[in-house]
């Protein structure tokens, strides 16, 4: 076959495939146009539909009422549950703990004004006064835990704020006095060997604070001066003030932490530490070596001179 020929069977095989008559161009041409006519259906179809009306005032209401409400949620949560003190796993305790405010108190005859000041709810304050109105009295703490209605939680909180007067008559007198019977203060508590039934020896330090000292006691290592005592949620200073010339600190029972052998672990669970402080001085001690002084912690900027000067007691480095 020579280059001619070739060429021209050539031309007439895209003339075969590529030549069309006139019904099949007017299908092309209807194809084309639809084609053209899907592909702009995007760029009109905002034009076709009404977009619905937006009511802009009511939904900024909204987001006020909600952002009004985290606050409050927040508000709330910061006076109730502070530096995560609230114990999930006793919700009783931290529930009672969050709303009652005791003070020492004769529940005898007490105003219902008073009650609500202590935290009490209507209801509660209700059934007491009902117990009263039956000629109902209370001759010792533990009578006020059988009201129905005042849990465990809410007694164990209280118990050390109920003072109840003890009848004594003058021999040389017709009248009545009264006087507060307690035997608590009595001794000098030291509070790195003490155990709760020592610690409830104190003025108003039950048995749910007792428990509370010796938890923080033992998370801290110990106590280094009894204003730690402050510390402990609940234990304000008017508590503190009422048994502090009756507690000692034994500072050789105090229990220190390695920071050139102690794990993350260890540093972090201590209160004083935590998790950034902890991670800081794994870092400076992988980088640097072994600390040579428990000052060395200062190099890192986590430890204010506040921090050490609490935290410096509570470390070594042999």
């Amino acid at each position: 076959m020579t280059l001619n020929q070739y060429l021209l069977e050539l031309k007439q095989f895209f003339k075969d495939y590529f030549t069309f008559n006139k019904s099949e161009r007017n299908g092309l041409l209807v194809l084309i146009l639809i084609l053209l006519v899907i592909g702009a259906i995007p760029y009109f179809m905002p034009l076709l539909i009404k977009k619905p009306s937006t009511d802009i005032a009511s939904f900024k209401k909204e987001i006020t009422e909600f952002e009004s409400s985290l606050k409050k949620r927040n508000t709330i949560k910061h006076d109730t549950v502070e530096s995560g003190d609230f114990d999930y796993s006793n919700i009783n305790k931290s529930s009672a703990e969050a709303v009652l405010h005791p003070f020492n108190f004769n529940p005898n005859n007490l105003p219902e004004e008073k009650w609500k000041e202590i935290g009490l709810t209507d209801k509660q304050i209700k059934t007491i006064k009902h117990y009263e109105g039956k000629g109902g009295k209370f001759h010792k703490k533990e009578d006020l835990k059988k009201i129905y209605g005042i849990s465990e939680s809410e007694y164990a909180l209280l118990e050390p704020y109920i003072q109840i007067p003890t009848e004594a008559r003058d021999s040389n007198k017709t009248t009545k006095t009264f006087f507060y019977k307690s035997e608590k203060n009595t001794v000098v508590i030291e509070l790195n060997s003490a155990d709760t039934t020592d610690l409830k020896k104190l003025k108003g330090i039950g048995s749910w604070y007792a428990k509370k000292i010796i938890a923080y006691r033992i998370k801290i290592g110990g106590f280094y001066k009894k204003e730690q005592l402050m510390d402990i949620k609940g234990i304000d200073s008017t508590r503190y003030a009422g048994f502090c010339n009756f507690v000692r600190v034994n500072n050789n029972l105090v229990k220190t932490i390695n920071i050139n052998t102690a794990t993350f672990e260890e540093l972090k669970s201590h209160p004083y530490i935590g998790y950034n402080i902890a991670q800081a001085l794994i870092n400076m001690r992988n980088l640097h070596g072994k600390f040579v002084s428990v000052e060395d912690i200062k190099k890192s900027a986590l430890v204010t001179e506040n921090i050490y000067a609490k935290l410096s007691l509570y470390l070594t480095v042999e």
